[in-house]
């Protein structure tokens, strides 16, 4: 009768934490998102778009400390507006696409900061990880679905990116890049 009721209180005690879990991850939806990263080419500034994309999204606005979230990034899929561009930033020199397809982020921290987040992350590129932060805003959109935006500044030789010849030189492409998102949810 003992081990009876200690089993039902455990059992509860299980019930009631599975209420308190982390929200429902929802997966990012591409044909409503965006990744861009601007750089600086001769002083001037150049953007392309990563076409392809995906990842999904845990957020709670009431429990930020709990949320989760990934976003992988197809390297190869670097849109510059053209062809010729978009071949030369998948070589070795720059992204290196044939080994390291993909760029991730994973989530690793939200906290409230006024009436936005302050977000940490590990963003890895070229198999090169390294810890960044930035805001974001998180807005509610019909349906349930979330839109989440911001931007990251990185210094593109830090995951060794155009870090070989006279690419290197950051008087030609400056070191530092502009990522700008808005991932909404599905």
């Amino acid at each position: 009768m003992y081990s009876m009721r200690m089993m039902q209180r455990g059992l509860l005690a299980a019930s009631l934490l599975a209420g308190v879990s982390v929200a429902q991850a929802a997966p990012v939806d591409p044909a409503q998102s965006l990744v861009r990263a601007t750089f600086k080419q001769f002083n001037v500034p150049v953007s392309g778009d990563f076409k392809t994309f995906s990842g999904d999204i845990a957020f709670d606005a009431a429990k930020p400390e709990q949320a989760k979230g990934q976003l992988t990034v197809s390297t190869a899929s670097f849109d510059l507006g053209d062809p010729m561009y978009n071949k030369e930033v998948a070589k070795p020199d720059w992204f290196d696409s044939a080994k390291h397809p993909q760029a991730t982020l994973t989530l690793v921290s939200v906290k409230p900061a006024g009436k936005a987040f302050q977000a940490t992350a590990d963003l890895t590129i070229r198999g090169i990880k390294k810890n960044i932060q930035f805001p974001v805003t998180v807005t509610a959109k019909a349906g349930g679905k979330q839109e989440f935006a911001g931007k990251a500044s990185i210094k593109r030789l830090d995951y060794k990116v155009g870090a070989s010849g006279d690419w290197g030189d950051t008087s030609l492409v400056a070191d530092e890049v502009v990522i700008d998102f808005r991932l909404q949810t599905r």
